[in-house]
């Protein structure tokens, strides 16, 4: 079932001019502390005269609902739709609210996070025609760096999709260019409890022809004082691992550069697949079913990205090849995960064949580029 957007209330500002920015927000608790979201993106005088327009999307909430929660001096900037569509998937909303986009840069945010004051016009002030996407520096609540991707020394123009760890930028968060998505025909994946932007992103990358990072500027800041997240809830592994298996069986997946489609199956497997493991540490914790899925998923990774398992660290080698052995149970699993959480520092970073550490995506060379960014 496709997202309905089953009314709409526009912002009621007189004459006001086209807006550079769309801004959408998908909200679909009242308790979400979208208000904080939505006077973030009005910060300077500049958000306010026009330049940035935010929809927020009310995900099976009623608008009037969702308007009491507002700051009342951000009614002439901002727009309210009522979407429903009964799948409790975010892609709906967002897709719903940027069909409605008309300015030149459309930007997502969740309903948990803010803009530090001035993001969105440091975000346009770094853009220039060529640009494609301008990708948002980010950062916790808590005030944690998140850097992602793990570009190269001092590269901030030109990202390449392998050379810069592009895959490692799961979230479109930053300003995409309404024409380019719209060129490239690109919509979230509806019906997706998480990962509905998986395989967005993983086509935006390669097909963009430029994507900038805006270094330096204001932050996109993930909030952390919701009691839940969508994006933290533990779920069971074919829920968790679907939008990966999706994005495998795609054609168009299987025809990108080889480099790249490597790329990003070792950034699942060490970020989505180790991930959803280690999160059942108990063999009570495993549903039936669910070892034969994760080998499945592992399996066709491999098979589009061949070698990629060589950069892995022993800890991780060692339960990615425990996964992939037929005869191994859920109890076998969670003894090579408890293993792993407690080896040693040289057995989480260095690969079984040492000189893999070389490998641009080895564990080691991942934490380097964190280090020296």
């Amino acid at each position: 079932m496709t997202a309905a957007i089953i009314s709409r209330r526009d912002f009621d500002a007189v004459a006001a001019p086209a807006p550079v920015v769309d801004v959408v927000v998908a909200v679909h608790d009242l308790g979400r502390p979208v208000a904080r979201t939505v006077a973030s993106a009005l910060t300077t005088d500049w958000d306010r005269s026009g330049a940035v327009r935010v929809t927020v999307a009310c995900h099976e909430l009623e608008a009037d609902d969702v308007a009491a929660l507002l700051p009342q001096d951000a009614a002439p900037f901002t727009r309210l739709l009522e979407v429903r569509d009964g799948l409790g998937s975010p892609s709906g909303p967002y897709n719903a609210g940027m069909d409605v986009a008309s300015a030149e840069f459309v930007t997502i945010i969740g309903s948990d996070d803010y803009y530090e004051p001035g993001a969105l016009q440091a975000w346009c002030a770094a853009a220039d025609e060529q640009v494609d996407v301008v990708l948002a520096p980010m950062r916790l609540q808590t005030g944690e760096v998140i850097n992602t991707p793990r570009v190269r020394p001092r590269r901030t123009e030109q990202l390449d999709p392998v050379a810069d760890r592009m895959a490692y930028r799961t979230a479109p968060l930053g300003l995409l260019r309404l024409s380019t998505l719209d060129r490239m025909g690109l919509r979230l994946e509806e019906g997706m409890a998480v990962g509905g932007d998986i395989a967005f992103t993983v086509e935006l990358w390669h097909a963009a022809s430029r994507v900038d990072l805006a270094a330096g500027a204001p932050r996109y800041v993930v909030g952390v004082d919701a009691s839940t997240r969508v994006t933290t809830t533990v779920r069971p592994v074919t829920v968790s691992l679907a939008p990966y298996a999706a994005l495998l069986s795609r054609d168009w997946f299987r025809a990108l550069p080889a480099g790249y489609r490597r790329a990003v199956a070792i950034k699942i497997m060490r970020i989505h697949v180790l991930d959803t493991v280690s999160r059942r540490s108990s063999v009570d914790s495993w549903g039936e079913g669910e070892v034969a899925y994760v080998r499945h998923v592992v399996t066709e990774l491999l098979r589009c990205g061949p070698a990629a398992l060589r950069p892995f660290s022993r800890a991780d080698r060692s339960v990615l090849d425990t996964i992939l052995r037929p005869t191994s149970t859920a109890r076998d699993i969670v003894a090579a995960t408890a293993a792993r959480a407690v080896a040693g520092r040289w057995a989480h970073l260095l690969p079984p064949a040492p000189w893999n550490a070389l490998d641009r995506e080895s564990t080691l060379r991942y934490y380097l580029a964190d280090r020296f960014r």
